[in-house]
C-alpha cells in the first residue's frame, strides 16, 4: 500500500500525467471512452443490486432512465453499454499501442508513442550540408519531428574517412557518422562509442569505431547507402541520413593566384582565396533518395557548415540543385556564426547567400537565419563574427536571432537555432502572399547561368566576393 502511494506521488508519475495531455498521442480519447464505460458498469451494478445512494447523480439517473422497468433490466442496460464502451476503448488502445515501430518497441511506452505519433506526424524537413554544423542542427530539429532527411556531402578525403576511402574504395563515412549520432536518441552513449578512436601502432591507429562500423555494414548490406540505413536502425535514429551521391567525387578548387587544389582537405586548408569550385567527375549522379527527400519536403534547410567544403559540394551536383530549384518547399539558408580563415574572411551574411545562389543556379532561397548576438569585449584570437549588413534585399526574409552556443561562441546552439528556423517559417508564412518568389539578381554578368548550373557546368566562375568588391 505504501509503495502504491509513493508511486502515485512520484515525480515520474506526474510527468506521465502531463505527458498524456500532449495532443496527437491517440490515447486520451480511448482512456475517456474506457472511463465512461467503467462508470456505466458501476451505475448498472448499483441499479441491479438496488444499492441506496441518496440524493446523488445516480439517484437522478435512476429517476429519469427506464423508470417503468425492473431494476435488473435497467442495470443490465447500463452494464451492457459500459461493457461495449470498455471493449471499444480496449480495442482503440491496442490499435494505438500496436503502431509502435520496431525501433522504439523496447522503450518506455509513452516515450515510444511520443516519437511514433507526435514526432512522426511532424513536418518533413530536409537539411543539406556536412561537416560539424549539420549534426549540430539535427540535434535540435529531432525534437520537432522525426521526419528528417539529412543530405550529406561525401567529398571528404582527410583523416580516418580519407584512409578508408582510399583503402576500401567506399564513400567517406565521417560526416555521415556524425549525423547518425546526432539523430540517435541515446546520443551521449552512442557518441562516445561511435567517436571512439583507436590508438595503436597498427593500421587501426586514428580510425574511429563509427567509421569502421559503417564500412563493415556497407559490406554486409551490399552498398554504402544500405550500410548507412542499417547503422540508422541500430542507433534508432529519428529520421534518415542520405549521401548526396554514391559517386566517388573529389572537390577541386581554383585560387585567385592560379593554383589548383585537389581534394576537400586542401581546399579547406588553403590560405589563398578561392575563385571557383568543381567536382571530379564533373556531373555526378545525385542519389535518388536525396532527390526524393528534397521533392517531398515541407521545409529545406541549407547549412550550417563550411561554405565551400560542406555546402557548395552538394550544390555542384546538378540533380541536387535541380531538385532544389523545382521544390515548392520553404527554403532557408543558415549562415555560419563566424568567418572561416582565408575562405570567408570579410564576408557578410549577404555575401554567403550570394555564393549559395551562385552555385545553386535557379534555387530560390526564401529566408536566411543569421546570428545577431555579437558578444561584447575581446573575442578569441582569429574569431570574427559574421554580420547581416544593411541594406538587405527585400526578396529574401532575414531572421536575426541569438543562435550562438553560450560555451562555444563560434558554434550554433542546437535549441536556439531550431527555434529560429521555426520562427523564420512562421514569419515567411505571414508574408508569402506579399512576397514575390523571384531570384536575386546577384551578378549582372550571369548570362546562361541557370542553364549551365542545371547541366553541372560551373567552371571559371569567380566565387570570391572580396575580389569583386576590390578587397585583397
Amino acid at each position: 500500500m505504501i509503495r502504491a502511494l509513493r508511486a502515485l506521488t512520484s515525480r515520474r508519475f506526474h510527468q506521465y500525467l502531463l505527458f498524456l495531455l500532449i495532443p496527437g498521442l491517440s490515447l486520451k480519447r480511448w482512456l475517456a471512452v474506457g472511463a465512461i464505460g467503467l462508470a456505466l458498469i458501476t451505475i448498472g451494478v448499483i441499479f441491479a443490486l438496488k444499492i441506496s445512494t441518496g440524493p446523488t447523480l445516480i439517484s437522478f439517473l435512476e429517476t429519469v432512465s427506464l423508470r417503468n422497468q425492473s431494476p435488473y433490466l435497467r442495470g443490465g442496460v447500463f452494464i451492457g453499454s459500459g461493457v461495449v464502451g470498455a471493449f471499444i476503448a480496449a480495442f482503440g488502445l491496442a490499435r494505438s499501442l500496436g503502431q509502435i515501430g520496431n525501433r522504439t518497441r523496447h522503450w518506455p511506452m509513452l516515450d515510444s508513442l511520443y516519437v511514433e505519433r507526435v514526432l512522426g506526424s511532424g513536418p518533413r524537413i530536409t537539411v543539406i550540408g556536412g561537416g560539424s554544423g549539420l549534426p549540430n542542427l539535427l540535434r535540435g530539429l529531432k525534437h520537432y519531428t522525426s521526419n528528417i532527411s539529412a543530405v550529406v556531402t561525401v567529398a571528404d578525403d582527410g583523416g580516418s574517412s580519407g584512409r578508408l576511402r582510399s583503402e576500401l574504395g567506399i564513400l567517406p563515412p565521417g560526416d555521415i557518422r556524425n549525423c547518425l549520432v546526432a539523430l540517435a536518441d541515446s546520443e551521449d552513449v552512442m557518441q562516445q562509442l561511435m567517436d571512439y578512436r583507436f590508438e595503436s601502432e597498427g593500421q587501426l591507429d586514428g580510425h574511429s569505431f563509427g567509421n569502421i562500423l559503417i564500412a563493415a555494414l556497407a559490406g554486409i548490406g551490399g552498398d554504402f547507402y544500405r550500410g548507412v540505413e542499417i547503422a540508422g536502425e541500430l542507433l534508432a535514429i529519428r529520421g534518415r541520413v542520405i549521401p548526396s551521391t554514391l559517386s566517388n567525387v573529389t572537390l577541386v578548387g581554383s585560387t585567385v593566384s592560379g593554383e589548383t587544389l585537389i581534394g576537400e582537405s586542401r581546399v579547406g586548408n588553403s590560405s589563398d582565396r578561392l575563385r571557383s569550385l568543381t567536382l571530379i567527375p564533373a556531373d555526378p549522379t545525385a542519389h535518388p533518395e536525396a532527390v526524393r527527400a528534397i521533392e517531398d519536403a515541407d521545409m529545406i534547410v541549407i547549412g550550417p557548415g563550411s561554405l565551400f567544403t560542406s555546402i557548395v559540394p552538394n550544390l555542384l551536383i546538378s540533380g541536387i540543385s535541380a531538385a532544389l530549384a523545382g521544390s515548392p518547399a520553404f527554403k532557408v539558408y543558415v549562415c555560419n556564426v563566424a568567418e572561416e580563415p582565408a575562405q570567408t574572411e570579410g564576408y557578410s551574411v549577404l555575401d554567403h547567400l550570394k555564393v549559395v545562389q551562385h552555385y545553386g543556379g535557379t534555387v530560390v532561397v526564401d529566408a536566411v537565419v543569421a546570428n545577431n548576438n555579437l558578444p561584447e569585449g575581446p573575442t578569441p584570437a582569429g574569431l570574427e563574427f559574421i554580420q547581416a549588413k544593411k541594406p538587405w534585399t527585400d526578396d529574401v526574409l532575414l531572421v536575426e536571432a541569438d543562435v550562438i552556443d553560450d560555451d562555444h561562441a563560434a558554434r550554433h546552439d542546437s535549441t536556439k537555432l531550431s527555434n529560429a528556423i521555426a520562427e523564420a517559417y512562421r514569419k515567411y508564412r505571414g508574408r508569402r502572399r506579399r512576397l514575390p518568389r523571384v531570384r536575386l539578381n546577384l551578378d549582372q554578368n550571369r548570362s546562361g547561368r541557370g542553364r549551365s548550373v542545371l547541366n553541372g557546368d560551373r567552371e571559371a566562375q569567380p566565387i570570391s566576393v572580396r575580389e569583386k568588391r576590390g578587397v585583397s
